[in-house]
Order: C-alpha cells, then sequence, then structure tokens
C-alpha cells in the first residue's frame, strides 16, 4: 500500500505539472520598460542599435521589440521583415513629438521619449530612468492553447482614452542582405514584430479582462496599455515561449 502511495503521489505532480505546462502561461510585470527600435535592413546605422536591443532583451523588466520599416526599399534592397503598420505607427510618433522626419535608428522609450539607437550610452541611461518609473496600469496575460487572457487595473482609478495592443514577434531572425547599404553583411534582428493589433480600449477607471486570439509570431507576445494610439505607455508584460526563427535570404544618423 505504501508503494502504491507514493507512486500515486508522483503520477498526480507529473500530471499536475504537465497540464499547468501545457495549458497555462502567465506573466505579469511591474516597473515594464518597452523600447522599440525602428530599424531596417536597408540602413547601414542600424546594425549597432540592433545589437544595443538584443542587449536589452536580457532585462527582466524590459519589452524590447524590433519594428522594421519599409521606407529605405528604394535603395536597392527589399526589407521583408518590414510591416507598413510599423511606418505608421513610427510617423504617428513623430507627428506628437513634432518632428518633420523619421529616422533609423529610431529607440521609442515607454511611447515617451526618443534616442539614437546605436548610442549604447543614451540608451542606458534613459532605459535606466523609466525602470525607476511605476507603472500606472497592472498588466498580466495568460496564454492558454491560441487564446490569450489579459487583466489589467489601474493603480489609482483615472480616467484615460487608453488603447491595449496585442503584439506578436519572432525572438530572432537573421538576413543575408543582398544589395543596399548593407550588401554583403549577415544580420540578426531580435524580437521582431509580426503583429500589431488592438486589443481593446479601455477607460482606466476599473479593472478590466480581455479575451482573444494570439497574434503572430513564435517567439512570444507582449501586451502593451498606452495613452491613446502613441503617446504614453502605462503598463505592459510579454510572454516569451522560445522557437528562434533563422532565415536567409527619412535620414540615418549615427
Amino acid at each position: 500500500m505504501l508503494k502504491i502511495g507514493k507512486l500515486s503521489v508522483l503520477m498526480y505532480g507529473m500530471i499536475a505539472s504537465l497540464t499547468q505546462a501545457v495549458f497555462a502561461e502567465k506573466a505579469q510585470a511591474e516597473n515594464s520598460v518597452v523600447v522599440e527600435l525602428y530599424t531596417s535592413q536597408g540602413c547601414s546605422s542600424c546594425p549597432p542599435a540592433d545589437k544595443v536591443l538584443k542587449e536589452l532583451t536580457k532585462q527582466e523588466n524590459i519589452i524590447a521589440l524590433s519594428l522594421n520599416v519599409d521606407y529605405w526599399d528604394y535603395l536597392g534592397w527589399k526589407d521583408d521583415l518590414a510591416l507598413p503598420e510599423n511606418t505608421r505607427r513610427q510617423r504617428d510618433y513623430a507627428k506628437i513629438m513634432r518632428s518633420r522626419h523619421v529616422y533609423t535608428p529610431q529607440l521609442m522609450i515607454d511611447g515617451s521619449i526618443d534616442v539614437i539607437g546605436s548610442r549604447h550610452s543614451q540608451v542606458s541611461s534613459a532605459v535606466e530612468t523609466y525602470s525607476r518609473e511605476k507603472d500606472t496600469a497592472t498588466v498580466s496575460a495568460e496564454l492558454s492553447g491560441d487564446t490569450v487572457k489579459v487583466s489589467i487595473k489601474a493603480v489609482e482609478a483615472d480616467s484615460r482614452d487608453a488603447i491595449i495592443w496585442l503584439v506578436g514577434y519572432d525572438s530572432s531572425v537573421v538576413k543575408d542582405i543582398g544589395a543596399g547599404e548593407n550588401r554583403g553583411r549577415s544580420i540578426e534582428y531580435t524580437n521582431v514584430v509580426r503583429e500589431w493589433r488592438k486589443l481593446a480600449k479601455w477607460d482606466g477607471s476599473s479593472a478590466g479582462t480581455f479575451v482573444d486570439t494570439k497574434p503572430e509570431g513564435k517567439g512570444g507576445l507582449a501586451v502593451i496599455v498606452q495613452d491613446g494610439k502613441v503617446g504614453p505607455i502605462l503598463g505592459a508584460t510579454q510572454i516569451r515561449y522560445g522557437g528562434d526563427l533563422k532565415a536567409a535570404g527619412a535620414s540615418s544618423r549615427n
């Protein structure tokens, strides 16, 4: 009876662990910092910034995303990671920042300030500053199969016109560049955005729960709560579920 009891306990524990691993991945972040790198395969100034972004992904509270843009394609190499909505999002940032131009490599930090992504010391300083600021919204996400459940509550009740974004990304994509400014180079892009989807609006006055399907991307997903379409980020979290995808095949600022 003693042997059977131990076996039963062991099997129960294994089943419980397996069930949790298969059916639910959960994440909740505090003092999160979202960094968006606007980059391009056709930009010779971008590879150093791409490396800086990769380093940022190693920090637990940092949600670092690569958003490839398409406005350098005319230089001779089409960026097949670029999404038109990435370019639109960058231009929307330019409008609210009253900037007449967009550029690469631009790094947006928490939807509030931008720095040139290749300037490591400036990036580190800005990220450190925003890491000390508490999130305005507490965001948690749970992935069950292909279903994402997002829960949000305000740290302090405050009426807002916030948007909840659901973002899917590939954790690593390596590209061999055949033409243009980066001809002959092999470049790794990290946390490459594959889909940036509006999940819902949130007024900030009370807690909310939202459910949707998992976004495109094999590396993970991020949930970002932003004050308006482009504006200060109130809170965010991400779920990394692994699996690297490796494949061959305006103005620049240094």
